[in-house]
């Protein structure tokens, strides 16, 4: 138990049982207990009990209420919290008092001549009012005492143990007039240090509460409050039909007000910032800081009364905020979605409102862009993918799978194409392309090219030699070979799994190849002085010409399927293939024939002059054994 509970349960009043003693004019209270000194313990345990468990602090008011009320007959208790944002006294605890009384004295103002109460809550001190008609501080709460029976009143303050700050107020009232003895107070001491205790322990929860809900910094709320209050309005909205939009605002150069007037005066700014927001934004169903100098309000209006009261707040901080002893203006980029059923999930909702203030701040800030959804939604389903992929390099799923090239002459497979494949569930339906791009665009691929080399070094220097001899082609991206150090990576890779590099081809995609002369073009170089054997990929597709073929030690081109495609529906395509065969034999290279699908395909490619073809018609692309499984039958063993 809470050490300042143990005290609590120490203090017990040095009378139990005391006598009245009629005196002229006012009497002096000394009221008879009516509980014996077993029944207050128990008591004041449960009261205690109440407090140690976080009960709700009208539950542990109301208990103190009852208990002071057992132990004096004629006691009316009424206990008040003071709510220091509202700087009001807030119904408490009551027991024999009706709610009726609880409602008149519910937002009592604390003041010099507001009851004994709000008197005491005002001064921070004890008021005694033996008679409440002859005191002035009474005089516009005569009426309710009429009502309420009150002719005395007794009351003090709930002070917090660590600042002094008013808690609230204890107050007994009683139905004749009286003054209390010494040993009354210390029984009402005993009683208001139990209801101190719960205030107390109730306003420290609010300020961790507080802590945990709001930033320090501005005092707006913070992401774990925006999630509650956002969460709250979305549904609400949703449910009434209700319009209800999020801006995402992010100041623009904030960094360099924090880099030319230092951080402390930029923290001030961002003070003053939050302050602006609230009263030019306020009510607002929330209005956070989202985290440095990025903000989101909830605004209950459509888009356009939304927008305009976005661009109040935007003119309001161009007249200027202040920092120091300077002051500037302040502009901000915004993203600003409606909520809809197709939106109204809040973290949707903030991704749309960060890609729309994005746009705002590349098209120079200082603006509002309304949310275009479809192209948030691509970028959400891009953002997914690359946590798929993440996770699917994080726990082993990466599944190559093999597709074999065929030699046209006779039909004989000459090598397998190693193909990026994944088992996870979240990928099963993203195209290989997209998933290829978006490790391109997110760094992934590194480690993903790392991944497909080692596993076609493994299969290739496999003793058991499920392939054979055959060769091992595997596709790498452009931003891999211009990355520093990967000629190194490679070598160290092939050396760890003893394969002969002969056995590898690296094929290296046209459509990327933008590099004839720098470290890319040197990294193919070493590769091929390694061993490694290189293709050009999507041949066609791209900037090739005679003179970058014979730049570059590549061995194959491989023409790509578009063209394969339409050699039976265009006249032209046959053209064209035959231009780039001619192209490719010219500088001595073997020339493969990509999304061949049909036998006459492969007749009229063969035709033509093509060695090698790749394509449905011989096989899809399938895992390590079914590859093993299927050269066996090419094989007829």
């Amino acid at each position: 138990m809470d050490t300042r509970l143990r005290r609590g349960a120490d203090v017990m009043p040095a009378h139990m049982r005391t006598l009245f003693t009629a005196e002229a004019g006012v009497a002096e209270a000394r009221p008879t207990l009516s509980l014996s000194p077993e029944a207050l313990l128990r008591g004041q345990q449960e009261v205690l009990e109440l407090i140690a468990r976080n009960a709700p602090l009208a539950d542990s008011l109301n208990a103190i209420a009852r208990f002071a009320e057992r132990s004096i007959p004629e006691l009316m208790a009424s206990i008040l919290y003071y709510d220091p944002k509202a700087q009001r006294l807030r119904a408490g605890g009551y027991a024999r008092l009706p709610p009726s009384f609880a409602r008149i004295v519910d937002g009592l103002v604390p003041g010099p001549n507001m009851g004994s109460c709000g008197t005491s809550a005002y001064t921070g001190e004890r008021v005694i009012s033996p008679d409440v008609y002859e005191d002035p501080r009474w005089a516009v709460f005569l009426p309710q005492c009429e009502i309420y029976g009150i002719r005395a009143a007794w009351s003090t303050p709930l002070l917090h143990s660590r600042d002094g700050s008013v808690l609230g107020v204890f107050g007994m009232y009683y139905p004749t007039a009286r003054t209390p003895s010494a040993a009354d107070l210390e029984f009402v001491d005993h009683f208001t240090h139990l209801a101190t205790l719960a205030a107390e322990r109730h306003r420290d929860d609010e300020r961790q509460r507080e802590l945990a809900n709001h930033d320090a910094l501005t005092g707006l709320g913070n992401r774990n409050l925006l999630h509650t209050q956002g969460r709250e309005a979305i549904d609400r909205a949703l449910r009434d039909g209700s319009p209800l939009c999020l801006g995402f605002i992010d100041l623009d150069k904030f960094k360099l007000y924090n880099d030319q007037f230092g951080h402390i005066a930029g923290d001030a700014l961002l003070r003053s910032i939050g302050e602006r927001m609230q009263g030019a934004l306020a009510p607002a169903p929330a209005i956070a800081r989202f985290g440095g100098d990025e903000f989101v309000v909830l605004l209950a209006e459509p888009v356009g009364g939304a927008r305009e009261r976005l661009r109040a707040l935007a003119a309001d901080l161009a007249h200027g905020v202040g920092i120091g002893d300077a002051r500037v203006s302040v502009s901000f980029s915004c993203g600003l979605v409606q909520v809809t059923p197709a939106t109204g999930d809040l973290d949707t909702l903030l991704f749309h409102g960060d890609e729309a203030a994005r746009r705002a701040k590349a098209l120079g800030g200082d603006r509002c862009e309304i949310a275009d959804t479809e192209t948030s939604r691509r970028s959400l389903r891009r953002r997914q993918i690359a946590r798929d992929l993440q996770e699917a390099l994080d726990t082993g799923r990466i599944d190559p799978h093999l597709q074999p090239l065929i030699s046209l002459a006779d039909g004989r497979p000459v090598g397998f194409e190693m193909l990026f494949r994944t088992q996870h569930p979240g990928l099963a339906k993203v195209v290989v392309t997209e998933c290829i791009e978006v490790a391109e665009e997110t760094g992934h691929i590194h480690r993903l090219g790392l991944d497909m080399l080692g596993a076609a070094f493994r299969l290739a220097a496999d003793a058991a030699r499920p392939l054979g001899d055959l060769t091992i082609n595997v596709n790498l991206s452009v931003l891999q070979v211009m990355r520093s150090g990967f000629v190194d990576q490679v070598r160290f890779l092939a050396d760890q799994c003893e394969v002969d590099p002969r056995r590898i081809c690296l094929e290296l995609t046209e459509s990327q190849w933008l590099d004839t002369e720098g470290p890319a073009r040197q990294a193919m170089v070493d590769l091929s002085r390694l061993g490694f054997q290189l293709a050009l990929d999507d041949f066609g597709t791209g900037y090739a010409s005679l003179n970058y073929l014979q730049s570059l030690p590549f061995s194959t081109v491989k023409i790509d399927r578009s063209f394969i495609s339409r050699l039976n529906l265009d006249r032209n395509a046959g053209a064209l293939c035959a231009a780039l065969l001619a192209m490719g034999k010219a500088c001595d290279l073997n020339v493969l024939a990509e999304g061949v699908e049909t036998p006459e395909q492969a007749h009229e490619l063969h035709a033509m002059g093509f060695q090698l073809g790749q394509g449905y018609l011989w096989a899809r692309p399938m895992n390590r054994q079914a590859a093993a499984d299927w050269l066996s039958g090419a094989r007829g063993g």
